[in-house]
Parts: structure tokens; sequence; C-alpha cells
């Protein structure tokens, strides 16, 4: 794993975008343990999602690949919109047993023209967002909501670090995501917004 990263993270970050944009949906499962690959150093995992078709639920971008995101310091684990609050605004961002086939889990990852990227839940069709009633201190809420435009609390930084991952800052607060280390190693992590700690794993997605 750590070589296919180091291969990928070679590459300019314009040339992984416009793999990404190129990338076909899948159409049909595939097995679970797909090879992590990266986008300028972000570690990611492609998503198997099956639309149905159905009122109410979810349906796949013909023309778009969704990807599934974790922290390094929890590589079973990745970033999951709860259930119980989805069909709303304000939705809660944790971390839960990966599943490449749950479209909870499952993100679209758009550059935007500000050169920051945006993160679409395929499920909900919401935005990673950073809760502006909490974003003026550590422990930021990190949640779910509709897109707003020129919403700089929906937009992140993506930079690489020496060991290859990447580290995810929000452009508003200027605080990283990060998977609280209090509730880390179970279902249900916290996911929030801290200020930059060197070295922690937390921080590396």
């Amino acid at each position: 794993m750590r070589t296919l990263k180091r291969l990928f993270a070679a590459a300019s970050l314009a040339a992984a975008v416009a793999t990404l944009v190129a990338a076909p949906a899948a159409s049909a499962a595939t097995p679970a343990g797909d090879p992590v690959t990266s986008l300028g150093g972000l570690a990611i995992r492609p998503a198997h999602l099956q639309a149905t078709g159905k009122a109410g639920q979810f349906s796949t971008q013909a023309d778009e690949q969704a990807y599934l995101i974790g922290p390094a310091s929890d590589l079973n684990r990745c970033l999951d919109a709860d259930l119980n609050t989805i069909g709303r605004n304000g939705t809660r961002v944790q971390l839960w047993d990966c599943n490449n086939t749950s479209a909870n889990q499952a993100w679209y990852i758009r550059q935007i023209p500000e050169g920051y990227y945006r993160f679409q839940n395929v499920y909900s069709g919401r935005y990673l967002d950073a809760d502006l009633n909490t974003i003026g201190r550590n422990g930021t809420v990190v949640q779910l909501w509709d897109y707003v435009p020129a919403a700089k609390n929906q937009w992140f930084d993506l930079s690489v670090i020496p060991e290859q991952y990447a580290r995810l800052r929000n452009v508003y607060s200027g605080r990283y995501l990060d998977a609280d280390a209090n509730t880390s190693g179970r279902n249900g992590t916290v996911v929030q917004l801290w200020d930059y700690v060197a070295g922690a794993k937390n921080q590396w997605w």
C-alpha cells in the first residue's frame, strides 16, 4: 500500500485531478480490498455503488467516480455520514467501519476554480461543512450542509506531507480535519477541526 501511495504521489496534483474526472463510475460491485490510491497525497479508495432508481434514494453521476476517505490513524474506518441524521442539514460526520458499497461513506471530490476542494456526500448530496457556530475554536463540528456558493467553511485546502498522506485544512478557520483522539478506535469516532498538531496521524488523510 505504501509503495502504491508513493507511486501516485509522484504524479502532479493536476494530473491526479484530471484522472479522477475521467474515471467512470463503477456499475457493479468489485472486491472490497481495493488498493488505496492517492489524490495529491490524499489516500482514497474507489466506492462501488449501484443506484436503485427509487425516489428518495441516492443516484450516481454517470461520469464521476466517488471515493472513500479515511485517516492514517485508523485504516479500517472511513468518513461516514450518520444515517440517523442524514435527511437534514447538520448531518453528523463520523468514522465508521469502511464499506465501499455504502453511499453514505462515498464522496465526490471536486476541485473548485479557487483551487480548493469540496467534498459532496453521495447519499445526501450535501457537502462537508465546518459549523459556523463552533468554527472559532478547537473541536469545530464537522457536518453536512446544503451547497452554499462561496462558503469558505465548505472549502478545504489539500497539502501533501512527507509521510505521503495529506492534511485537509478548512479555508475559513485555518484548522485541520481531525479524527478525535478521545473517541478513536471505535465506530462513531468524532470528526472535527483542530489546530495543527505535528506528527498527529489523526490529521493525516
